[in-house]
């Protein structure tokens, strides 16, 4: 599936693990749904990369998760769970992602151009 037509789902991601703060709070976004995954997926990797660094506090908690993901690279990103992103169709040939995140955006950063996907049931 082309990260072009991926489509946040969750008004908040990556809140888990110990991290207090998700995506929309360290980039300063009133929520992440609806919103395009390559918009934010930009954004974190331009952050990732050292350029436009967020402030916020959150963003080293997310930095080292991504950091984690980043270092297996692509082919261990996918051999780690079973399980491949979920999407829902949504509208326009557009799919909401509902799970993976932090996959897919580590797999965004290296470069990648889809990702592999299947339907949640």
């Amino acid at each position: 599936m082309p990260f072009s037509h991926l489509v946040l789902y969750h008004n908040e991601i990556g809140v888990h693990r110990g991290r207090h703060w998700g995506f929309a709070a360290v980039f300063g976004l009133r929520t992440l749904h609806d919103l395009p995954f390559t918009s934010l997926a930009a954004r974190v990797k331009a952050a990732y990369e050292g350029s436009r660094v967020p402030s916020h506090k959150g963003w080293p908690a997310q930095h080292e998760a991504l950091r984690w993901f980043v270092e297996k690279g692509r082919d261990a990103i996918y051999a780690l769970d079973t399980t491949p992103v979920k999407v829902r169709p949504w509208r326009f040939q557009r799919y909401h992602i509902f799970g993976g995140h932090h996959r897919a955006l580590a797999l965004y950063i290296l470069g990648e151009r889809e990702v592999r996907a299947r339907r949640a049931d």
